[in-house]
């Protein structure tokens, strides 16, 4: 199954967005010092 590579371009930053907009959520809801100040944590999309 060959795509095409705009097609490609497009679901690549989908889904870098969606996970930005999953941290940025994780970062205002957390509790942690590690995660609210110190960032350390780490989002990810997975395919089911």
């Amino acid at each position: 199954m060959c795509r095409d590579p705009i097609e490609l371009e497009i679901f690549k930053n989908l889904y870098h967005s969606i996970a930005e907009e999953m941290g940025a959520a994780l970062r205002r809801t957390a509790f942690s010092p590690n995660i609210k100040e110190r960032r350390d944590y780490s989002c990810a999309v997975f395919a089911a």
